[in-house]
Formats: C-alpha cells, sequence, structure tokens
C-alpha cells in the first residue's frame, strides 16, 4: 500500500515544539540544544586526530644540500618550545552528556610536539622515530638542527613560565659591567701581567656569577642539561637509550641530539632537567645515565650546564672568564660540588638590577 507523504508547510517551523508526554519532551529539547551548542561552533569541540609525521623526503640530486646551511651554534642550544611548553599539558577528556547516550569527545592532545618532524610524535614508537630519523644520516638534518624526545608526563607543579626575555635584558649589563671592570683593573694594575689581573678579578666573577644565577631563578630560567659527546660509532645507540628512558619517565622534561650536517658533524646529545637548582633531581638523571651505560662513575666525567648560560652565549674560553658548566658528574657522585653562597642551590629571590653590582658604572 502506497504511503502518502504529508506537505510540513504551515505545520513545522522553528518554534515548533515536540510532542509527548512532559518528561519525554523534556528529554528532547534538552538534546536539541546540547547538539546547537556542540555543533554550530566547531571551535568548542576541538577534536585532534594525531598522525605519524610523514618520512623524510630525499632531496632531488639536483638541489643543494639544505643540511649545509645549518650550524649549532649557541642559538641552536635550547629547547624552542619550552618559553610555553614546560608546563604541564592538558589532559584528553571525554565530556559525557547528561540525560541520553550522546557523547562529545573534547581531545586535546597532549603532545607538547605534535606536528614537529623533528620530534617524537606519542602516537609512534621510539623505534619508528629512529627509522624515521636516523641521527647520523646528514639528510635528517634538514628537519632541524636537532631530534627531540619529550617526556609524556610533565611535573604538575611545572607551571611557571620561563621569562628568558627578562633574563636577557638584565643579564647583558651584568656581563657588560664585568668587561667595565677588567678595563678599569687592566688600567690601574699596568704594570703587572694578565695573569695577576685575571686572579684580582676573581672576586668580581664569583659575584657575577652569583648574580647571575639568581636571576635565573627569578625569571624562571632554570632548566638545564647534562651534555653528552659520544664517539661516531656509539651516537646512535646512545641516542637511542636515552631517547627511550625520556620516553618512558626515566630522564627529565626533555632530550635532544644533534643531527649531522657536512659542515658541523657535532655528537652531542642533551639531557634536560627541570630546574638546576634542584641538585638532587639533577644528581637522580646522572644515575640513570650510568645505569643507562651512557656514562660511567670512573670515567670521562660529563658536563651540566644551565639554558641561562646559553641564552647569553656564555662558552667555554668566554670572554668573561666564567666557568661554562654548572657540575661535572665526578663531584656531583662524590658530593664535592658545593652550592654557592647566594648561588642557586638555596633558591635566592632576590631581585636583581644593575645597581646590584657598585663596579657596573
Amino acid at each position: 500500500m502506497a504511503v502518502d507523504l504529508v506537505d510540513g508547510a504551515g505545520w513545522i517551523s522553528d518554534e515548533s515544539d515536540f510532542y509527548g508526554h512532559e518528561a519525554l519532551r523534556k528529554k528532547l529539547r534538552k538534546k536539541a540544544e546540547r547538539k546547537l551548542a556542540t555543533s554550530v561552533i566547531p571551535s568548542l569541540t576541538p577534536v585532534r586526530k594525531v598522525e605519524t609525521p610523514p618520512k623524510v623526503q630525499k632531496p632531488a640530486v639536483s638541489e643543494p644540500p639544505a643540511a649545509e646551511k645549518i650550524k649549532h651554534d649557541s642559538h641552536h642550544d635550547e629547547i624552542p618550545f619550552q618559553a610555553q611548553d614546560l608546563r604541564p599539558a592538558e589532559t584528553s577528556r571525554d565530556v559525557a552528556m547528561e540525560g541520553d547516550d550522546m557523547q562529545v569527545e573534547a581531545e586535546v592532545s597532549s603532545d607538547r610536539f605534535y606536528g614537529e618532524p623533528s620530534a617524537w610524535q606519542q602516537r609512534e614508537t621510539i623505534t619508528e622515530f629512529m627509522r624515521r630519523a636516523p641521527v647520523t644520516d646528514p639528510e635528517t638534518a634538514m628537519l632541524g638542527p636537532w631530534l627531540w624526545v619529550r617526556n609524556p608526563i610533565m611535573k604538575p607543579k611545572w607551571q611557571k613560565q620561563a621569562d628568558v626575555d627578562a633574563f636577557v635584558e638584565t643579564g647583558i649589563p651584568l656581563l657588560q659591567g664585568l668587561l667595565k671592570q677588567r678595563t678599569k683593573m687592566e688600567t690601574t694594575y699596568s704594570s703587572v701581567g694578565p695573569a695577576t689581573i685575571t686572579r684580582k678579578m676573581g672576586p668580581y666573577r664569583d659575584q657575577l656569577e652569583n648574580n647571575l644565577l639568581a636571576l635565573a631563578v627569578k625569571t624562571g630560567t632554570t632548566c638545564g642539561k647534562w651534555m653528552l659527546f659520544p664517539s661516531n660509532e656509539e651516537y646512535p645507540r646512545f641516542w637511542r637509550v636515552i631517547a627511550e628512558a625520556t620516553a618512558e619517565s626515566r630522564l627529565g622534561p626533555t632530550s635532544k641530539a644533534a643531527t649531522h650536517t657536512p659542515v658541523d658533524p657535532l655528537n652531542l646529545i642533551c639531557v634536560y632537567t627541570y630546574d638546576f637548582t634542584d641538585a638532587d633531581d639533577v644528581k637522580r638523571v646522572l644515575e640513570e645515565l650510568i645505569e643507562l651505560g651512557v656514562c660511567f662513575r670512573d670515567g670521562k666525567p660529563i658536563y651540566y650546564k644551565c639554558d641561562a648560560y646559553t641564552y647569553l652565549d656564555i662558552k667555554s674560553n668566554n670572554e668573561y672568564k666564567l666557568r661554562a658548566s654548572m657540575y661535572n658528574s665526578k663531584d656531583l657522585l662524590q658530593n664535592t660540588a658545593k652550592p654557592k653562597k647566594e648561588g642557586p642551590i638555596d633558591r635566592s629571590q632576590k631581585q636583581i638590577t644593575t645597581a646590584d653590582i657598585p663596579w657596573m658604572f
């Protein structure tokens, strides 16, 4: 039997109500309102699908190798995401709709390196990442100067954002003040040799170091890293075990490995900690590196450098004669590393300005 369709014109409008008993009408109205709230404005339901980045495409032979343009200078020796990303990530959650079986999934990826080809994606295994971006393959340098692996679990208390700009803005005048003091010292003691001048500048350097580290604490610029320089043969293995341990939350927030370029085949792995003032955590990460077999108690020491010095471009043999590293593994394991008075370990919160050093100007 044919079914006659009825024209709804004049009978159905935006003002139409639901029919049935009161409980049913109430349920249907709530369902309709929720559907509008979640579908009219897509930005309110940010469903994100995380995909494994495509494999690195090899450049055409006719193209100049892009890797040759990349240099490992001080500007690369930092976490580019850390100013905003060393804070706890938002956790994924499912929002269940009340009164019916409809469910809206509002998932926000906790992977801060999501979409970065040079970084491990949490939806891929470490083995897949190593195959996708071999650390010693020069073509991997096209992804960037560093390969990254992030700890998927961040410390809940790590919410303060580092104010790197404020640190650099105040730190540079402090460094310049030391150079001015050295010039003044050389003029006053023109008859003595450079070694004597360097010795007389010792107290000023110590004061500058304390001020810089206290300033780093004040501005939240407290990340630091253990640095390893493996041989060519050991480099892939070291990076793999460190990457796996980082992904398993055994180390710190992040680890990175330098990619190889024809002009700068640097073998460097940095294993980060949250806070250089937390000597216990710095030592804990060191003990894990020993457990992983990439550092040895009685072997050649490795060194720990704070990011604050990286931002100021303080390297070995710098013109300020400052020690570029904060700790070495030998001293830390033997408990001979001493915190400085007014220095980082006592978490000095003193306001540091150029006026704090009377010899600056």
